[in-house]
């Protein structure tokens, strides 16, 4: 919660995601796992965020973790380009024009 509060704190309002990873889930039983998740998806969503477990050791959700973040990541840039932009318009590469 403190770390939660500190970052809050040093970012302007609504420019976070917010998540909660879950680590070394090859590390207990299933039925600790499935309890352990169960109160982490409670305080995720206390918390407003996501809640993600996973694996290094076995890649469990690793890459889908970092592609969740790298999609919300560009969107958010892409809205923030769209609409400082005039007639809402914005170009990725020499691709098509993207509107909004």
């Amino acid at each position: 919660r403190q770390w939660l509060e500190d970052a809050l704190r040093e970012n302007e309002p609504d420019s976070s995601f917010i998540f909660l990873v879950g680590t070394k889930k090859d590390l207990v039983s299933d039925a600790v796992c499935g309890r352990t998740e169960l109160e982490a998806i409670r305080f995720a969503k206390e918390m407003q965020a996501e809640y993600w477990s996973v694996s290094a050791k076995t890649g469990e959700n690793v890459k889908e973790f970092f592609s969740r973040v790298a999609a919300l990541a560009f969107e958010q840039s892409m809205i923030k380009e769209l609409e400082n932009t005039p007639g809402h318009r914005a170009q990725i590469g020499a691709g098509n024009l993207i509107s909004m």
